[in-house]
C-alpha cells in the first residue's frame, strides 16, 4: 500500500472503501440487490483487504477472492475462473488508487 496518501489507517480506510465499492457492485448473490444490508460482505472485503501485501498482478487479486469466497460460501461457485471479472476490476482499481504496484 502507498503509505504516502496519509497516516496508516488513512490509507486503511481507503483502501477498503475502494475494495467494498468493488466487492459490493459484484455482489455475487444479487443479495444486495434485493435489499440485504450493505454489511452482508464485509468478512470477506476485510479478509481480501489483509491479503493486499501479497496482490501483485490481476492473477493475485483473482485467486485471493477466489479462496476467500469459496472459505465463506461455496468452493465450486468461486473457482479462480469465475472471479476473473471481478479479480480484474479489483486489480486495476487498486492500481488506480496506487494501492499496489505491478510485478515487473
Amino acid at each position: 500500500m502507498d503509505r504516502r496518501k496519509g497516516s496508516p489507517r488513512d490509507c486503511y480506510d481507503a483502501v477498503w472503501a475502494l475494495t467494498a465499492e468493488v466487492i459490493r457492485e459484484w455482489d455475487p448473490y444479487r443479495l444486495l440487490g434485493i435489499g440485504a444490508p450493505t454489511d452482508e460482505f464485509d468478512h470477506e472485503i476485510s479478509s481480501l483487504v489483509a491479503q493486499l501485501p501479497r496482490i501483485r498482478s490481476s492473477a493475485d487479486a483473482i485467486h485471493a477472492i477466489s479462496r476467500i469466497f469459496s472459505s465463506s460460501f461455496e468452493p465450486d461457485r468461486f473457482r479462480p475462473e469465475d472471479c476473473r471479472e471481478v479479480g480484474n476490476k479489483l486489480f486495476a482499481r487498486l492500481i488506480e488508487g496506487n494501492f499496489v504496484s505491478q510485478k515487473t
